[in-house]
């Protein structure tokens, strides 16, 4: 009885069963927990037990109603494709990106290799300064980029709408439809930029 709950402890102090219990530790955490050195706890999980760390991804959460809009509207798109014979080539696709201007980094980067802490600090704003730059891309080229110091507004969207129609209205060759695709960012939602964009 006595070896059998000496089994059932040292079971339970062993690397597999912390990861199985809480598989975000972190090996030195196991490492204290098991007893173990750090290298052989590392060494037991990488080559015993097949284990390596991943890094936690993360992504926008889409609500269960807007998954299903995008599936009707690649539905509907691929049977005008096929019914219509509807030349994916006349879509404008357009997005903006921000650009940080005070050489932010990834922090996974940040390494200080010495004999001793140089405990070193990186100040930054609370607001980093940025660019907004926008463009429209399709098959027949690019137009933009457009820059924006500035926060995106409903405002500042619709002038670079507007040099963005004045610039293709000018191509050479334009197909009799065309059409423009925007993501659902707040500015490009509101009854001033659906006006503009309906004339």
């Amino acid at each position: 009885m006595l070896a059998a709950s000496k089994l059932q402890l040292r079971l339970k102090m062993s690397p597999q069963f912390i990861i199985q219990q809480n598989p975000m530790s972190s090996v030195r955490r196991i490492a204290s927990e098991t007893g173990l050195k750090r290298s052989s706890t590392q060494k037991i999980l990488r080559k015993s037990l097949h284990m390596f760390p991943f890094k936690i991804q993360t992504h926008q959460a889409i609500p269960v109603r807007a998954v299903q809009q995008r599936v009707d509207f690649a539905n509907q798109m691929l049977t005008m494709i096929d019914s219509e014979g509807f030349d994916v080539g006349c879509i404008w696709f357009t997005d903006e990106a921000h650009f940080h201007l005070n050489g932010f980094v990834n922090k996974q980067n940040w390494r200080f290799w010495g004999s001793e802490n140089p405990y070193w600090c990186e100040a930054k704003p609370l607001y980093s300064p940025k660019v907004t730059v926008w463009a429209a891309v399709c098959s027949r080229g690019i137009i933009g980029p457009f820059f924006i110091r500035e926060t995106v507004t409903s405002e500042r969207y619709v002038a670079i709408l507007e040099q963005f129609v004045a610039t293709q209205q000018v191509l050479e060759d334009r197909p009799r439809t065309e059409w423009f695709m925007q993501d659902g960012a707040r500015p490009h939602r509101t009854v001033q930029v659906f006006r503009s964009l309906d004339e």
